[in-house]
């Protein structure tokens, strides 16, 4: 029997007189929103009680809902009847659009939610849903999708239904309003519908368009091919007794010979590609059948019968007709007032053709050698645990009810709080009662869920492990010390003054990759001058790749490295590289571990920075067309006439040799202006060559190379803006001026006597810093050994500092002598 309501009040039921509905038409269809449409008398006695898009409309057969929806149209005839039609609940999801986003690495339900989420914030508390049971999965597990002001239900069904198949179905329980996403329908309906007692009429239609009933299945290209011009492929002919096709008997006696391939390009081995095409065979639905039947749903005369629902499984039998097998219910169209012209549409409207089908042929994996698992302390504490929890397990009540059995820590579902529920949807755990949350459940859809999971081995063709962790961190100091120092933390720092973080690890095996991931996720901060901080990483290995990523995010900076390695390159990205240890690339760059290069040739742009070049020929050009030659023949710098030298514009300085890059530095120097001339820089007196020295242990000088030897000129700068770490000194000037030994001596090649002076190498061994160490060398630059000089730029500030302290000493005596 049906009934209708209208804002809880019923408006239509045939055991009242008064309430009675002109053609009730319900229509119902799988992944469509169903429609209802009534016509209301004016004498009815809830005439003015719909309301267009306010007023809610249920349909009920006995006790059970079959349509929830509103009213979008309200029209009065010339008779002032009311002419209504309503749409069911789906349709709700149309009143809602989903602004621009990125969805990556997410499952079917988190998606799922994500819209539905974004939809119920957009709409009244009546039109809001929550996801239910969500069975259909993605191949990889990890959806990837964008969003761009569609309605919430367009997406659904494009980015879902359309993609990954499946079928939309709306639950209202206690009050809310569930949509499940489910892969197939469950039930198989106890009631058939056979000739000669409710099917009055049928009409069929077959579609043979993609039927083949002889299989070619091929591999693999191969390398070679015995018709040059074409490609050969993997067959199974040498596995198959000499022939390359399978048959599928029963086909052939309904349907003749229809040959047709199917290839697999990933296949190698025979025997593997044999086993495909016999597993592709047994699972073709290769007869695909539609039926739109007049029929009498036998529970509308008695109550006992299971009544046909949508998305039934129902077996069709008529030996007239040769028809014996189960079609889905896919579309329903009741006339209430009328049953026995009611339609019912049994099988799937839409078939798929074989290249759809090839196309979701999954690359199954090897099976599994099978191995004898060796018993660890791990596995044994978990079988030791169980046995206790069974074994002691000596009391709890058992419940059947028509749906499901439970097993309770009391008799009644309302105040258990430990139940196992074992029903046609899975077997599962609560520990906070009935309608608690289920952490421990076996599923229809294959899944396990479980706070562990413990075994000797896994083997799967899926693997998908997530471990997630909330720490809630204590804060490390008061509220006002963190709001104070905040912005001078660093990251390491930073993070403890979060009270709550996430760790997620995750190893996800697919047909097609293996990705490994970790993150953490910082939030909950204590102030609004810290930002939200995430790491994460990952490695996705593929059959021809390997890509990692590492991420580091804080408020709405993000740092991300990557490297992306396949058969033919290697690609590293990030903001720091850093390598350790010898670094060859091509047998002719060189990185080595000190940090020099070596390469055969280089070209270099922007700024080199650094203490020492070598080579046999450096050149330098810079933007402006001004350059710096370097070679054997002598050191040149040419400048264009933009550029001034010595106060002309544009010229030569030339650094003559004949010898070495070190020789360079001794020879003549000559400038020649770019309007003529030249200039030699003249040179005292026998020098002959000069060089500028700079001596990080003592002072800089200036080399002068003479006929009696070299000879330095210390140049002494004392610029502050040149030092550092500047303090008091704390020598005693008197003590180092003591040690220092003095001496009357001679020339050896001069005629002159010195009455009092110092010894190089004795000032040596007093102090190291008063003595300059020029080296010596013949024509050839041969290494002759060193002459020692005097460095008065270090001797100097001692004797300033000995004399100020015999200063104070006399100042102190003056004093003491006065008194």
């Amino acid at each position: 029997m049906y009934r209708v309501l209208c804002d809880g009040l019923p408006i239509y039921d045939l055991r009242d007189e008064n309430l009675v509905l002109i053609d009730p038409k319900l229509d119902l269809e799988v992944n469509k929103a169903g429609s209802f449409s009534f016509k209301m008398p004016p004498q009815h006695p809830q005439y003015e009680l719909p309301q267009k898009m306010l007023s809610c409309i249920q349909v009920f057969q006995d006790e059970e809902e079959v349509f929830n929806g509103r009213i979008t149209e309200c029209k009065i005839d010339f008779y002032n009847r009311k002419h209504f039609t309503c749409e069911g609940q789906l349709a709700y999801l149309n009143d809602s659009i989903q602004r621009p986003a990125e969805y990556h690495d997410m499952t079917v339900r988190g998606y799922l939610e994500s819209l539905i989420t974004s939809h119920n914030e957009q709409v009244k508390k009546d039109r809001q849903f929550k996801v239910g049971i969500v069975t259909v999965t993605d191949n990889n597990d990890s959806l990837y999708r964008y969003t761009n002001y569609n309605s919430t239900m367009k997406e659904i069904k494009e980015d879902l239904v359309d993609d990954l198949g499946g079928y939309l179905r709306v639950r209202n329980v206690n009050g809310t309003a569930y949509l499940d996403y489910i892969s197939d329908y469950d039930n198989v309906s106890t009631q058939s519908i056979e000739f000669g007692e409710n099917l009055l009429d049928f009409s069929r239609n077959t579609d043979v368009s993609d039927i083949a009933t002889v299989f070619i299945p091929l591999g693999a290209k191969l390398e070679e091919s015995p018709i040059a011009a074409l490609e050969q492929r993997l067959t199974i002919e040498s596995v198959n007794n000499g022939s390359d096709s399978l048959v599928n008997l029963d086909a052939v006696k309904k349907f003749g010979y229809i040959t047709k391939t199917i290839t697999w390009d990933e296949v190698t081995t025979p025997k593997m590609l044999l086993y495909k095409a016999n597993k592709y065979i047994a699972d073709y639905q290769w007869d695909s059948m539609t039926l739109e039947v007049n029929a009498v749903d036998m529970h509308w005369t008695d109550a006992d019968i299971e009544q046909f629902k949508l998305g039934d499984k129902i077996k069709a039998h008529s030996s007239l007709h040769g028809l014996d097998r189960y079609f889905p219910l896919s579309k329903m169209s009741i006339q209430l007032n009328n049953l026995s012209s009611s339609k019912f549409t049994l099988g799937t409207v839409t078939n798929k053709s074989l290249t759809a089908r090839v196309q979701e042929i999954s690359n199954t994996a090897s099976k599994a050698v099978e191995t004898i698992p060796v018993p660890s302390a791990i596995v044994k504490q978990a079988v030791d645990q169980a046995t206790a929890l069974i074994t002691a397990a000596t009391r709890g009540h058992v419940v059947t009810t028509a749906n499901e059995q439970l097993i309770m820590d009391t008799n009644d579902v309302n105040t258990a709080s430990k139940v196992w529920r074992w029903n046609l949807n899975g077997l599962g755990y609560s520990g906070t009662g009935y309608n608690g949350t289920y952490k421990t459940a076996i599923t229809m859809d294959g899944q396990i869920v479980g706070e562990r999971l413990v075994g000797g081995s896994v083997s799967a063709e899926k693997l998908d492990i997530t471990y997630r962790n909330q720490v809630i961190k204590e804060i490390a100091d008061a509220e006002e010390s963190a709001r104070s120092d905040a912005e001078n933390y660093t990251d390491g720092e930073l993070k403890k003054y979060y009270t709550k973080s996430e760790v997620e690890t995750s190893i996800k095996n697919t047909k097609e990759a293996v990705l490994l991931s970790a993150k953490e996720t910082a939030e909950q901060y204590v102030d609004g001058k810290l930002k939200n901080y995430s790491t994460s990483a990952q490695i996705n290995v593929k059959t021809d790749s390997i890509e990692t990523e590492v991420r580091k995010k804080v408020g709405k900076s993000e740092i991300v490295s990557t490297i992306n390695q396949s058969a033919e390159k290697i690609k590293i990205a990030a903001n720091k590289i850093s390598l350790e240890g010898i670094v060859t690339v091509n047998n002719r760059f060189k990185v080595l571990s000190d940090g020099s290069i070596e390469c055969t040739n280089g070209k270099f742009t922007g700024t080199i920075t650094g203490s020492k070049i070598t080579g046999s020929t450096i050149n330098i050009t810079d933007s402006k067309g001004c350059t710096i030659d370097l070679d054997a023949s002598g050191l040149r710098i040419s400048a264009n006439k933009y550029t001034d030298i010595f106060g002309h514009q544009g010229g030569t300085l030339t650094i003559g040799t004949t010898a070495s890059i070190l020789e360079s530095m001794f020879s003549p120097i000559s400038f020649q202006p770019a309007s003529g001339g030249i200039w030699n820089m003249p040179l005292a007196d026998g020098c002959n060559k000069f060089r500028f020295v700079w001596n990080v242990m003592s002072s800089s000088y200036v080399e002068i190379q003479t006929l009696y030897g070299a000879f330095g000129l210390t140049a002494w700068s004392s610029d502050k803006k040149l030092k550092k770490n500047i303090v008091n000194s704390e020598i005693s000037g008197v003590d180092e001026i003591m040690k220092i030994p003095h001496y009357a001596y001679d020339w050896i090649d001069k005629d002159y006597h010195v009455n009092c002076g110092y010894v190089a190498q004795d000032m040596e061994n007093v102090n190291k810093s008063f003595v300059l160490k020029i080296p010596q060398k013949d024509e050839k630059g041969k290494f002759l050994g060193y002459n020692y000089q005097i460095d008065e730029t270090n001797i100097i500030p001692v004797i300033t500092k000995s004399i100020q302290e015999l200063v104070t000493r006399v100042i102190e005596l003056e004093k003491k002598y006065e008194q």
